[in-house]
């Protein structure tokens, strides 16, 4: 079978899974687990199960729980207060300067930590009450 028929086949059986209302976690597990069994047969379980074993084992992932925790260590100690209201005092003149400030903040803290879903994780935690105060709209802030 056509390498391009099997990709239809597998975004099709995810869309028919999502309409179904199947988280996309689910829908992406199901649909690949089928597709590897019916292309390689039950031989091909062995290599999912290392797979699954080796990212599990990557000692990068240590370093997730870390940084939200150490988000939530600045925002309870009040040194983020601080931080936001010192980028406030140099931006505040711009229109919408806070926000800006916390963008770079954050492109920053993803490029030193690796992974952008614990800098946006923690940034979250540190920058949605110093928006708030500073009376952002919160859909704004969240964003």
């Amino acid at each position: 079978m056509s390498p391009f028929a099997v990709t239809g086949i597998m975004f099709s059986s995810m869309l028919i899974l999502m309409v179904l209302g199947v988280p996309i976690a689910f829908c992406l597990g199901a649909v690949g687990l089928t597709t590897t069994l019916w292309l390689w047969g039950s031989s091909s379980l062995d290599l999912v199960y290392f797979t699954v074993w080796n990212v599990q084992n990557n000692f990068i992932l240590i370093a997730v729980p870390l940084f939200i925790f150490m988000g939530y260590i600045l925002q309870g100690s009040g040194v983020a207060k601080d931080l936001f209201d010192a980028v406030y005092l140099w931006a505040g003149r711009i229109r919408g300067g806070l926000g800006i400030g916390t963008v770079a903040i954050c492109a920053i803290m993803a490029a030193m930590v690796g992974i952008s879903g614990a800098a946006t994780i923690s940034m979250g935690v540190i920058a949605l009450p110093a928006m708030l105060e500073k009376r952002y709209d919160k859909k704004i802030a969240m964003a």
